[in-house]
């Protein structure tokens, strides 16, 4: 791990460790009051890759890498696998014999009844983004001939499918574009998919037919729709779903402005919609008898998620019962239609396996993820704050009050922002903010415009404008704490990462006297620099979210580039990268940690290796984590550290990492 000069950061990437438990530790007597460590932290990951068996008698999982059954009415997992790399996209066979699963950028299947997995191709990286440069997301053809997956071998992203044997395997696209997001049509002759260009960004919508016995497309594939182009860049068309005919596909557009669902006709014809109204819809699925159709939906609370029903056309809509408050997704059909399974996680519980019935109210948790019960922390249940920016505009945000919160008393803060910009903090779980509530610390984390979740004119609200807006409906979250009572004005930090690090260097330079510690993590300082050095995909929709490339835009890009006014900060910055980092490459942090030190600014740099946007590795994210935790308290609690106008540089070693 490289070290220059003084100052650290963290980042929001949770580990494949899990532990599983049976619904019934829902009632578990808990320790009063529990202390967080980080290494409950990194421990408590949720389920994120689950499929129902076609019986619908067990659910496949991924368990600490590798795939286990559970029974589907809850119980303890029986692993399934034990060999080396970590194992996810698993997909069960239609016939329920096997399982196809990717490991090590390869496509494998594995016995059902356990046995020796298989290697079905041969996982040979591309030159592209190394997260998507093999293969992955296999799906199984309606007989079980064949596996149709994804794969980046040449430098973007295809589609090809290989035979259930191994024994052949065929690329099925050669566009200069990136094909994804395919399904198969109920009789296994038409594959849908999705091809982002740079022409088309936000995708085209394409159905080919597909010869089962030479296993390769019959003629060309048609065009079924053209999405209009997102002057943002971050939206694009998702995975299709096949009607339970095989005559029409529901797809999520955003051709009113939000998020919904369309019907259009598997032959051609005009998008009819499913879905209306101002929220945003995903993520459909029709029930086995095609009658109905389950989504996500955040109508009528926009920082949570949960699944609503709705016959077939759209009509007669309605939340399923739920939970609790929080995010839901991944919509699930027992086979005889009754039941839906889903994944459900909170703001004190990870994502576990949830079920509720269409015939009554009532929803309950069947496999669920706990390692600590961070309910048990006593600390309250976050809520959602609004306020409004200088011109007008709403923002709201989740606010974590620290553990033992007494009215009227000013506390330190910190204002954590999320990436993307397009991402939204919910209702949700996040640990990292429970954590540092515990530690004391008031907890806001706003969604200031570009964020998803409130259609399409908020979330580019900041086109041709980073740096801009977005910057004042952050800072004005540090004053609404203020005004409430909540903060102290002298002790607000700041930190995020992606986005939310660019968001971060935007705030210490636009609005130096706000924050007065700030960690910047694998952030952007110069959007031009970024463009001309990140992957194709990121180039493509940031020109897009800029309003076109440098030498068009100078102004807006002047804007976007915090290196001139570095001599302008006031707080000490902690900047931390992965050294592999693909998406925003390690030299942006290099360009500030240069401009710091030329400014006579204190700061902290930390590089990892062998990470990418991003920390997933065990010991650095530990690693991380205490090094942000101890540069907030230096700096933002007096009684831990100096005082909080120094600018002396700080080591942050062991000894000082309690």
């Amino acid at each position: 791990m490289k070290t220059i000069s003084a100052i650290v950061r963290f980042t929001r990437i949770w580990p494949l460790g899990l532990l599983l438990a049976p619904a019934i530790w829902a009632g578990a007597e808990v320790n009063a009051q529990a202390k967080l460590t980080l290494e409950d932290l990194v421990d408590a990951t949720g389920l994120s890759s689950v499929d129902l068996s076609p019986d619908g008698r067990q659910f496949a999982i991924v368990q600490s890498g590798q795939i286990a059954l559970v029974s589907s009415q809850g119980g303890w997992p029986a692993e399934l696998t034990t060999t080396i790399g970590a194992k996810q996209g698993i997909k069960w066979s239609p016939d329920g014999r096997s399982l196809a699963f990717v490991s090590e950028g390869a496509i494998w299947t594995v016995p059902a009844i356990g046995g020796q997995p298989q290697r079905l191709t041969e996982g040979r990286h591309g030159t592209g983004d190394p997260r998507t440069a093999a293969d992955r997301d296999p799906q199984w053809s309606p007989n079980g001939k064949w596996i149709l997956f994804e794969t980046g071998r040449r430098g973007n992203s295809d589609l090809g499918v290989v035979s259930a044997d191994g024994l052949s395997t065929n690329l099925l696209t050669s566009s200069p574009g990136d094909q994804e997001n395919a399904s198969w049509s109920p009789d296994g002759t038409r594959i849908a998919y999705v091809e982002r260009s740079t022409e088309h960004f936000s995708g085209r919508l394409f159905v080919a037919d597909f010869d089962a016995a030479s296993g390769r497309f019959k003629g060309e594939p048609k065009v079924l729709f053209t999405a209009q182009e997102d002057r943002g860049g971050g939206w694009s068309i998702r995975r299709p779903e096949w009607s339970h005919d095989g005559k029409s596909l529901a797809v999520v557009l955003q051709t009113s402005g939000w998020d919904k669902i369309y019907r259009i006709p598997a032959d051609g014809g005009d998008p009819q919609p499913i879905t209306t109204g101002e929220s945003e819809d995903e993520s459909p699925i029709f029930s086995p008898d095609g009658k109905y159709l389950a989504f996500v939906s955040n109508r009528n609370k926009p920082e949570e998620r949960h699944i609503w029903v709705a016959s077939a056309d759209g009509s007669h809509p309605r939340e399923l019962a739920s939970v609790s408050a929080g995010v839901e997704g991944d919509p699930i059909w027992s086979p005889d239609g009754h039941q839906i399974y889903f994944l459900h996680n909170s703001s004190f519980e990870p994502s576990s396996l949830a079920i509720a019935s269409l015939n009554n109210d009532t929803a309950h948790l069947l496999i669920r993820t706990q390692p600590v019960n961070f309910a048990s922390t006593g600390l309250a249940q976050p809520e959602v704050v609004r306020y409004k920016s200088k011109d007008g505009v709403e923002i709201s945000a989740i606010l974590y009050k620290p553990l033992n919160y007494a009215t009227g008393k000013q506390y330190p803060a910190v204002l954590w922002i999320h990436g993307g910009p397009e991402g939204q903090d919910t209702l949700g779980w996040d640990p990292w903010a429970l954590y540092l509530a515990q530690h004391g610390y008031v907890v806001l984390t706003p969604n200031y415009r570009g964020s998803s979740g409130y259609g399409e004119k908020f979330r580019n609200l900041n086109v041709e404008d980073s740096g801009g807006g977005e910057v004042e409906d952050v800072a004005l979250g540090a004053d609404y704490l203020v005004s409430q009572g909540i903060a102290e004005k002298e002790r607000i930090g700041i930190g995020g990462g992606s986005h939310g690090g660019t968001m971060v260097a935007y705030e210490v330079t636009k609005q130096p006297n706000v924050f007065h510690a700030a960690i910047e993590l694998y952030g952007v300082v110069d959007r031009a620099s970024f463009i001309e050095r990140t992957n194709r995909p990121s180039a493509i929709r940031w020109t897009a979210k800029m309003g076109g490339p440098p030498e068009e835009k100078p102004e807006v890009y002047s804007k976007a580039n915090i290196l001139p006014d570095v001599p302008k900060i006031t707080a000490p910055v902690l900047i931390m990268h992965g050294e592999d980092d693909p998406q925003v490459p390690p030299y942006e942090s290099q360009e500030f940690t240069a401009a710091l030190k030329k400014a006579g600014k204190p700061y902290l740099y930390f590089t990892y290796p062998k990470e990418l946007h991003g920390f997933s590795q065990r010991d650095h994210r530990l690693d991380a984590w205490r090094k942000q935790i101890a540069f907030l308290d230096h700096y933002l609690k007096p009684e831990s550290g100096q005082s909080i106008t120094s600018t002396q540089d700080i080591v942050l070693d062991e000894s000082s990492i309690k």
